[in-house]
């Protein structure tokens, strides 16, 4: 095992140093973040935009060490080290020690996954599950044992609950297993076994989403814009180009240049078995793209087997140089991305709404005690706004009074969670701080006896950035029926 040994002491140093940059880097939460936090105060089987399991993951590290932003993503520093020793594993099973420790360390170097370490996202978990289900898939593929059925129905009913492109999975092996000639998978009794406990451990999210009128699924299918008319070649390029941010400036092209090499691809040992878990995650976002819009995040899990594969090719065709270049370069990339603030500063750059990364993080923290200082002074009052980031922002940083906040949703949309879990309905002559985006809202005004601006919410960030929203005082609410 020193290959194993050599790749802890590895992934300790790397999760120690960014447990330090999380610790130290005082960045407020991004807006997921922050309804993320929300949703783990009342854990639920489903959420509007999510399945459940990024609530669960707060809620488990929060419980441990508080709700500071650095306990709520704590998950990622552990879910990424786990996903690095399962992925040694599952490579080891195929090859040996030696490509399993180099696929190990590129992984856990990712760009994706480097970026990804500072924040919480639904993408720790997922890749967690995806890598697992992977090494279960492997394992049973040689051992057709119970428990490695059991590991993967198991896997993979917890990837669904994480994200639903965990459905892939399904497509992928499906895919393996037909190309490989293995049919009577298909037909056997362990492996329908395996698919129900997945069909068993999702079952409660759809129970949930049927109660609610499926508002996740739909959620799901707004994002993705599948319904606008045409190709969009635009939304295509800048998927593909956000693939070398993810994968990495010299492993990106490499992946390229190994799929588009047949006669290489043949002579590796389970190239086929790879490419099935490698392509078709890649295909259909590349495809959801080109009609519609994806994020770059979007085809993450594709390289978990594409790390594999690269890896075993680097070291079976001996291209060292590659591998310590796509290395270092990956390494470069997340560490400037860390403490490019730092190194603005020493060389005499000032940092600009052009060039800071985490923009839109900032400022939220400041913008949350302003809200309570002027709750304060109208303590009767519950806080009121239309927008999901606003909402999802000061349930955090205004809490405890962020966590009454009230949906204004006089027409009974569905736009986002807020939408779904609270209502206007009973609260007659209540009174509300309403934090608005601009100014008030024409449709307020009828709706309660007097309205009035007392204050507004501003931080400053760059001469081209700040934070505004004016806050409206709005008194004696006459109720929904009197409209």
């Amino acid at each position: 095992m020193r290959y194993f040994f050599y790749l802890l002491l590895a992934v300790l140093a790397i999760t120690l140093y960014r447990a330090w940059v999380v610790l130290t880097n005082s960045l407020p939460l991004y807006v997921d973040e922050a309804q993320y936090w929300f949703w783990a105060q009342n854990l639920a089987w489903g959420y509007y935009s999510k399945p459940p399991m990024i609530a669960a993951v707060i809620a488990a590290t929060t419980s441990v060490c508080g709700n500071a932003e650095p306990c709520i993503r704590a998950g990622s520093l552990i879910f990424y080290p786990l996903s690095t020793f399962v992925l040694f594993f599952l490579t080891r099973r195929l090859f040996d020690e030696k490509i399993a420790f180099i696929a190990g360390l590129m992984f856990i170097t990712l760009p994706a996954v480097g970026v990804s370490s500072l924040l919480i996202s639904t993408d720790v978990a997922l890749f967690f599950f995806w890598t697992l289900a992977l090494w279960a898939f492997v394992r049973l593929l040689k051992s057709d044992a119970w428990l490695d059925w059991v590991l993967l129905g198991i896997a993979l009913g917890l990837g669904l609950l994480t994200k639903y492109t965990m459905g892939i999975f399904f497509v992928s092996a499906a895919i393996y297993l037909f190309f490989s000639g293995r049919w009577h998978f298909f037909i056997k009794l362990r492996a329908w076994v395996a698919v129900l406990i997945a069909a068993a451990i999702f079952a409660p999210n759809l129970i949930w989403n049927w109660q609610h009128h499926f508002p996740t699924f739909q959620h799901t299918a707004e994002i993705s814009n599948l319904e606008q008319a045409g190709l969009h070649g635009r939304s295509l390029a800048d998927f593909f180009v956000g693939q070398f941010g993810v994968f990495g400036l010299v492993f990106f092209p490499l992946l390229l240049i190994v799929l588009l090499n047949i006669k290489r691809l043949k002579q590796l040992p389970y190239s086929g078995l790879l490419l099935s878990f490698t392509l078709p995650f890649l295909l259909l976002i590349s495809l959801q793209a080109l009609f519609g819009t994806a994020n770059a995040n979007w085809a993450a899990p594709s390289y978990v087997a594409a790390t594999v594969l690269l890896a075993a090719w680097l070291v079976y065709w001996q291209h060292r140089a590659l591998l310590i270049v796509g290395l270092l370069l990956n390494i470069f990339l997340v560490v400037g991305l860390y403490h490019y603030q730092t190194v603005a500063r020493w060389v005499g750059i000032e940092t600009t709404t052009q060039n800071d990364v985490y923009k839109r993080l900032r400022g939220w923290d400041e913008i949350g005690q302003q809200y309570l200082a002027l709750q304060a002074k109208y303590p009767n009052a519950l806080p009121l706004a239309e927008e999901r980031g606003v909402m999802s922002e000061l349930t955090y940083y205004a809490r405890p009074a962020g966590l009454n906040m009230i949906s204004w949703n006089p027409e009974h949309k569905l736009r986002h969670h807020y939408d779904l879990v609270t209502s206007l309905d009973g609260r007659e002559g209540q009174e509300f701080l309403f934090v608005s985006t601009d100014a008030l809202p024409a449709n307020i005004p009828a709706y309660f006896a007097t309205t009035e601006q007392v204050g507004e919410l501003a931080v400053h960030i760059y001469a081209d950035y700040e934070l505004r929203y004016p806050v409206y005082r709005l008194q004696n609410f006459k109720g929904l029926k009197q409209q």
